[in-house]
């Protein structure tokens, strides 16, 4: 006799919104297994093991983000695949782009594969790693691209680890390209940007820290442009912080070239001054710049012209605890991903629909992956937001190991209350 092994759950009640489909609507939403099945009224044979109040709350997409480190394999004191992946779907997002600067580097099939199988154990989100452009990162030669893509690296990245040269990027892209591999580029020229660590301008300059210019991205920016259009890579620009850069990448569209871009959500809420008073948790990198590149970062976001990643880097705490140019950079940004979301959204900065779309549908578009939306047939991969107020983020209860968020003890008005993978409840508030 052969047993049955479904399982249906109904989410009752809640405001569907998916910026992709123009939906918008207060109705129920029926999963069987891993998929949605209808939206609306129940299939006719269907019964509900599970069922889901989501009245008062908001019914969106899994969430996708483009670029988070999540530590593991070899930076145990930092965080680990569990620990970050359980920080992300307390977020809603339920698939990641993990970056290769892992202990091994993601430069060989064997470690991708490593990754896959730890994220797949844990069981939180799907987690898509990013392989190494290069080996080690050390931007020489070109690494076994067709290898990594077999073992399920998703794009290739050298992050802001410097190139040799332009001829060794020619030949990454020329190999790419040939393979139909994508590629995620940092832009940074590593000579305009050595020893920096806050945006060139007054406040590092008051503060006497070496700063890294706009130049120092638009330069390297122009290169990659350039190579892209010449070898005909499908080519990635990962975390943007300059308004001059956004120019650029408008041009680059107009003359027909299909790049596309994100930026790091705390380019979003922070700039350069926010480091008066040496405040470790504002060293990130790249860097947080002026407030009128934050505003155009912010307005071409709601251009739907950029999707928005975490960048999130997860530190021990002594990794933060010293003068400012000597720690460790980046933020833990997981744990309070949509809440930092939401408030740019309830502050006006940004637009429901294109914050929305800038962690859903733009990102799925970016991957080429069939996620990202509440599509009948499509996962059940979503997340159940509500908005009580009266929030805060506590170190003691983030998930992620990394404590070096800048939001701790900041009130939120919105959450997470409950994220599903593939049908599954992975979170509960």
């Amino acid at each position: 006799m052969k047993l049955n092994t479904q399982h249906r759950t109904c989410i009752r009640g809640g405001r569907l919104f998916d910026p992709s489909q123009s939906l918008d609507d207060i109705q129920d939403l029926f999963i069987e297994n891993d998929r949605i099945v209808a939206i609306g009224n129940a299939p006719s044979d269907f019964v509900v093991d599970q069922t889901i109040d989501a009245a008062g709350q908001m019914v969106v997409p899994g969430f996708i983000d483009l670029c988070a480190f999540l530590a593991e394999p070899g930076y145990g004191q930092k965080g680990n695949i569990t620990s970050e992946t359980a920080a992300a779907v307390r977020a809603g997002i339920t698939t990641l782009c993990c970056t290769p600067n892992t202990r091994p580097v993601v430069d060989s099939p064997a470690v991708a594969a490593l990754i896959r199988d730890k994220a797949q154990s844990a069981g939180y989100a799907n987690v898509l790693p990013l392989g190494a452009l290069t080996p080690n990162l050390k931007g020489e030669q070109i690494a076994n691209l067709f290898g990594l893509k077999e073992a399920g690296c998703v794009a290739m990245t050298n992050l802001d680890f410097p190139m040799k040269d332009s001829r060794v990027i020619r030949q990454c892209y020329l190999y790419a390209a040939s393979y139909n591999i994508p590629v995620f580029a940092t832009p940074l020229d590593s000579a305009l940007a050595d020893g920096g660590c806050l945006h060139e301008g007054f406040t590092s300059s008051r503060l006497g820290l070496a700063g890294i210019s706009e130049t120092a991205e638009t330069l390297a920016l122009a290169q990659h442009l350039l190579l892209a259009e010449q070898t005909g890579v499908r080519l990635h620009i990962s975390r943007i912080t300059a308004a001059r850069s956004l120019e650029m990448l408008r041009d680059a569209r107009k003359r027909g070239l299909d790049v596309t871009a994100d930026v790091a959500i705390g380019n979003l809420c922070f700039i350069d001054e926010d480091a008066v008073g040496y405040d470790s948790l504002i060293h990130v990198n790249p860097v947080y710049r002026s407030e009128s590149d934050r505003q155009a970062l912010l307005s071409a976001v709601n251009k739907n012209e950029l999707a928005i990643c975490s960048n999130h880097r997860p530190h021990e705490m002594a990794a933060k605890m010293a003068p400012f140019a000597a720690t460790e950079s980046g933020i833990s940004v997981l744990d309070s991903f949509t809440a930092v979301l939401f408030d740019l959204v309830e502050n006006n900065a940004l637009t429901l629909k294109a914050a929305v779309q800038a962690v859903t549908d733009l990102p799925a578009q970016i991957l080429r992956k069939p996620l990202g939306q509440l599509n009948i047939g499509g996962p059940a991969d979503l997340a159940i937001i509500q908005n009580r107020g009266g929030y805060s983020l506590g170190a003691e209860t983030m998930a992620s190991m990394g404590k070096n968020s800048p939001w701790t003890s900041h009130q939120f008005s919105h959450r997470v209350s409950h994220t599903l993978l593939g049908g599954r409840l992975v979170y509960q508030a």
